[in-house]
């Protein structure tokens, strides 16, 4: 498969019945790099939902309203709409690091608490606004599709 091809055909899902722990080794470049692409197939999301511009695996998540990735599609979905701009990292962040007590995880826990609450989640607003910039004086689905397509690197179709 594509590692570029964004709609994930051939993806499947997986629900553990306990918490895991993702112990990753590799350095810091490698974790920003994959979550850049992660931020933009999440602003591609935000785009889609506005538009309705591609078929989402999101639509299956969200017809899950309980599981986590449902609860976590409301959030962002929803709830970061109501908010000013770039007001939603920073509570993210302020919530991972106080009511969760990321405070805690010292000075490794400050760095991926900073780059996982407030840099992804501002990175994917960023993204959002850059993109529907772009698309804003494109009026038909197919030229926003070429034109997100021409900006990401992502095939859509």
């Amino acid at each position: 498969m594509d590692e570029r091809a964004y709609r994930g055909q051939g993806w499947k899902g997986v629900t553990f019945e306990h918490d895991f722990s993702d112990d990753n080794r590799r350095d810091i470049s490698w974790w920003t790099e994959k979550h850049n692409k992660y931020a933009t197939r999440e602003a591609l999301e935000v785009l889609n939902r506005k538009y309705g511009l591609f078929d989402s695996d999101a639509a299956m998540i969200e017809q899950d309203r309980f599981s986590q990735a449902g609860l976590k599609l409301i959030v962002k979905g929803r709830i970061d709409n109501l908010l000013p701009a770039f007001s939603g990292p920073l509570l993210y962040f302020l919530y991972r690091c106080f009511l969760r007590l990321g405070f805690l995880d010292g000075k490794e826990g400050a760095v991926y608490h900073f780059l996982q609450g407030f840099w992804y989640r501002f990175l994917v607003e960023a993204k959002v606004m850059e993109l529907e910039r772009a698309l804003k004086p494109l009026t038909d689905r197919e030229s926003r599709l070429l034109k997100l397509e021409q900006m990401t690197g992502y095939s859509l179709r």
